[in-house]
């Protein structure tokens, strides 16, 4: 016997399937929205692994590591229990390189933000990928153009800008005696920026500048270079650079055996001690270096070292710089409320400028954006605040030289 529904059973039997049906949609969505609010957040680490700032990028990559550590482990992460995930990867120094890399921590990683950038070139051609996806960049590199136009406030630099870097090695010359000096500068922004401030500052002083020579990265010999600049025995040489050509030029000059004193960027001419191990303790002696360090006495670099296990002694200058850069991200993003970089990337510029209590370490600030409290972030890389531009302020300069096959510091100079 066939049974005959009427209307009324018909639009009853429509909404109850159509409960279902729904309850089954929200039950499918709830648990992707549970696990959206636990997947962990991906921070891109673009540093050089290989190429010329090869002795740099590993201990860039562990310490933003070490640092996504301490703040998962001591924090319980950020945004409610959401974890940092470091994804690291290669720019080969190279800028070509570096957009490859890019593109795949963005496409392939979706990456909510990307740090590192050791080498200004790199970070100029990344820049507009960055830019263009609404994703903060937190570079290392020195080149003044990096923070210059319109960048949307994503970009911000974690070093001393290469402009500041040319007036501070004029006063270091001139002060140490030098009354002539010469410029030798490889063709690179985060060089050629310094060139300029340089000769300023120092006929300022009241010295005077005798050449100023460029060449270019990778070439077989820098003789002619050498020659040129060196057999005019000024008193001073300033010689900006990447650590490959700053090794086969320091060989040149003693070979020919040129007595100006030389002064270079600590990159090159301390990179993890692998410039003295280059080309030995007798070419490298009597080698000046300048470079902008992190205030090893702080309580900021104290809780670096110990979480990076950065030996004794050691000033950390790129991986504490790092440090910071996973520390501010993380701290942005709390302080915001949201991964979202549109977001949180306003939110940079207030955790570390304040005004608020002031924090040395990224689980402080948290515990204290938590709590309610507005913070200003003192770094292990530096004590620094950031110019609306992006730039940071208050850093300072250890002087260094290189005696029978040791650094040894001078002091510091502003």
């Amino acid at each position: 016997m066939s049974r005959i529904i009427g209307p009324g059973r018909r639009l009853l039997s429509r909404f109850v399937l159509a409960s279902i049906t729904g309850a089954a949609a929200i039950s499918s969505i709830a648990p992707a929205v549970a696990q959206e609010a636990l997947a962990p957040i991906r921070i891109g680490v673009l540093v050089p692994l290989s190429g010329a700032g090869g002795a740099y990028g590993p201990g860039m990559a562990d310490a933003a590591k070490r640092a996504a550590e301490f703040i998962n482990s001591e924090a319980g992460g950020v945004l409610n229990g959401r974890k940092l995930e470091i994804v690291v990867a290669d720019s080969e120094t190279n800028p070509t390189a570096g957009v490859a890399a890019a593109r795949k921590l963005l496409d392939v990683s979706k990456v909510s933000a990307i740090a590192g950038l050791w080498s200004s070139s790199v970070a100029l051609a990344v820049k507009p990928l960055t830019l263009e996806r609404g994703i903060p960049l937190l570079v290392t590199g020195t080149g003044d153009e990096v923070t210059q136009g319109d960048n949307k406030g994503l970009v911000w630099r974690f070093q001393a800008r290469g402009s500041d870097w040319g007036r501070v090695f004029a006063r270091a010359a001139y002060h140490d005696g030098a009354r002539t000096a010469s410029v030798m500068v490889q063709q690179a922004p985060a060089w050629t920026i310094m060139v300029d401030p340089f000769v300023t500052e120092f006929r300022k002083l009241g010295g005077k500048i005798v050449d100023v020579v460029y060449y270019n990265p990778g070439q077989s010999s820098y003789r002619a270079e050498v020659e040129k600049v060196f057999a005019k025995e000024p008193d001073a040489v300033f010689l900006p650079s990447y650590l490959p050509e700053l090794s086969a030029i320091a060989r040149e000059v003693f070979r020919s055996g040129f007595t100006s004193k030389i002064y270079s960027n600590s990159s090159a001419a301390d990179a993890e001690g692998a410039f003295i191990k280059n080309v030995g303790a007798e070419v490298a002696e009597g080698i000046n270096h300048i470079q902008s360090i992190p205030p090893a006495e702080s309580t900021a670099y104290k809780t670096f070292s110990q979480h990076t296990k950065t030996p004794e002694n050691t000033l950390a200058i790129f991986p504490s710089n790092m440090w910071d850069e996973v520390s501010v991200l993380a701290l942005a993003m709390e302080k915001s409320g949201s991964a979202d970089p549109a977001v949180f990337s306003k939110s940079i510029l207030d955790v570390v400028n304040g005004p608020g209590t002031v924090v040395e370490n990224p689980v402080d600030g948290l515990k204290a954006l938590r709590a309610g409290k507005p913070i200003s972030y003192s770094g292990a890389g530096a004590q620094f605040k950031f110019t609306p531009t992006g730039d940071q302020l208050h850093r300072s300069y250890g002087r260094f030289i290189i005696k029978d096959g040791a650094n040894h510091q001078q002091g510091l100079i502003e």
